[in-house]
């Protein structure tokens, strides 16, 4: 069981997008919308990486009436267990409550984590129904509902499975971790352009698979620059 392998991007199809936020401000519509992987996609890849019979999944109330789920994962004969928690929706409050829950806890095990380091996406909207995009409604001024339309934004592609080739085992071999991170950590430092310092972070990423601890400093620094960037921008 390689669980580096829970970490891989998911194909377009697994990738389900949400509006946080949407409105209309100087009669032009936007919406603020973030990637999920779908719980479907998250099912699927436990059992491909750990087998059917060596994950579980297990729900309890949370705070404040939200939902806390548990997956486990069976490692050398123990059940090793992560827990995150959601609140319930306003539709489907109870179902929706639960899918949340799960996909937290996915994250905590690396399934779609790759997708916290995607910046905010403001997607392309419109006023006016448009065949194949999205619906999001929104309470106006005067409390009543107002209706956009939004497109599904596309992916980088190093957010997609068609990822850099693997290195090998040799390549792989040869990798000191702490000097991976550490060149990343000056590169990123000095690196102000998004596309340069995206694609390092993915070589560097894959370069560290199997040392969990790194991958997590490294997704940390990509975060802690973008958002550097960004006020500076």
């Amino acid at each position: 069981m390689d669980l580096a392998q829970l970490d891989e991007p998911f194909a377009i199809d697994d990738i389900e997008w949400r509006v946080q936020r949407c409105g209309i401000a100087n009669k032009n519509p936007w919406a603020m919308v973030l990637a999920y992987v779908t719980n479907r996609a998250i099912m699927r890849r436990l059992d491909e990486v750990c087998g059917k019979e060596n994950w579980k999944n297990e729900f309890s109330p949370g705070p404040d009436g939200g939902v806390m789920c548990g997956i486990s994962i069976r490692i050398n004969n123990e059940w090793v267990t992560k827990w995150d928690g959601a609140e319930k929706t306003q539709i489907e409050a109870v179902k929706g409550g639960m899918s949340g829950s799960m996909k937290r806890a996915a994250v905590q095990w690396g399934i779609g984590r790759y997708l916290y380091s995607l910046e905010e996406n403001f997607a392309i909207c419109s006023t006016d129904q448009q065949r194949g995009w999205n619906k999001a409604s929104f309470k106006d001024t005067d409390n009543k509902y107002k209706y956009i339309w939004w497109q599904t934004p596309p992916l980088p592609e190093w957010a997609q499975p068609s990822a850099p080739e693997v290195a090998s085992n040799e390549d792989v071999a040869e990798v000191n971790p702490e000097t991976e991170l550490k060149q990343f950590v000056e590169f990123a430092r000095q690196e102000d352009n998004k596309q340069k310092l995206t694609t390092e972070y993915t070589r560097v990423w894959k370069l560290l698979s199997g040392h969990e601890e790194h991958q997590k400093k490294c997704e940390e620094v990509m975060k802690i620059r973008f958002s550097e960037l960004k006020k500076a921008a």
